[in-house]
């Protein structure tokens, strides 16, 4: 399917839309859609309906504004509706999404703040997925992880670029990137936490300081990652965990 050169690769895209963090991903993929006609974003599905969230509804708004298709199907409403607990939905609301989005035909889709766990979407579709450490580093929420790193006093973390798979966190990783997080910068931040053992870590200046570091490298890894693709420089079916430190950091130095 991707062995054409001139072929232009469909993208599906899924996010939850929580806030400015999914759409600075969008964003930059569309920066990258214009620069290159061998990408095209096919479809956004999000598990959202105007009217439930600002946040969401930014989002909504957005991707409409740019005119993409937008599928939308409440997460939210669909578990009211059943009256059954999350875990025993997973399967059947996935069954609903894979019935919306199969007439859109894509090469795969991108997940990108997509804040539910797709075990039978994954296995139906090839998912990246953006997680916000390192290969083999915290998993979880992008809350959990920062949280992990600070208690831990991490030197370094990243963004890493796998395959989704019915194991939460656990697919092939695709592509990668590494920043300081104990840098001179971020010195009086440590100080701070460290000196102060009863302050709240999700409220202290460093925590919100890591995730600005996660939201700008997660927009670059996406966009270099994707850019590969399109290029044939990546093949995700065949993933070699690329190291896109180099390529990233110096991106991220320009933009700053």
């Amino acid at each position: 399917m991707m062995n054409d050169k001139k072929k232009t690769i469909q993208i599906g895209w899924l996010s939850t839309g929580n806030g400015e963090g999914s759409i600075g991903l969008l964003r930059k993929i569309l920066e990258l859609t214009k620069k290159n006609k061998n990408v095209s974003i096919s479809y956004v599905f999000c598990n959202r309906e105007l009217g439930e969230k600002t946040g969401s509804d930014n989002f909504i708004n957005f991707v409409d504004k740019n005119k993409i298709k937008i599928i939308n199907f409440s997460s939210n409403k669909f578990k009211k509706n059943t009256k059954k607990k999350w875990k025993d939905l997973r399967y059947l609301f996935d069954e609903v999404v894979i019935e919306k989005i199969s007439k859109h035909k894509v090469d795969f889709i991108v997940s990108a703040g997509y804040m539910l766990f797709a075990p039978l979407l994954c296995t139906n579709y090839t998912i990246i997925n953006l997680h916000p450490a390192l290969p083999n580093g915290p998993i979880g929420t992008w809350k959990q992880v920062i949280r992990k790193l600070i208690i831990n006093n991490e030197d370094e973390s990243g963004i890493s670029i796998h395959l989704m798979t019915p194991d939460l966190d656990e697919g092939p990783n695709i592509s990668y990137c590494k920043f300081k997080i104990k840098s001179e910068e971020l010195k009086t931040e440590w100080k701070a936490v460290q000196k102060n053992k009863n302050i709240e870590i999700e409220n202290s200046k460093l925590f919100f300081e890591i995730r600005k570091k996660i939201v700008n490298y997660e927009q670059i890894l996406l966009y270099e990652t994707i850019s590969k693709i399109g290029m044939k420089e990546i093949d995700i079916n065949n993933s070699l965990s690329l190291d896109l430190s180099a390529e990233v950091n110096k991106k991220v130095k320009q933009l700053s």
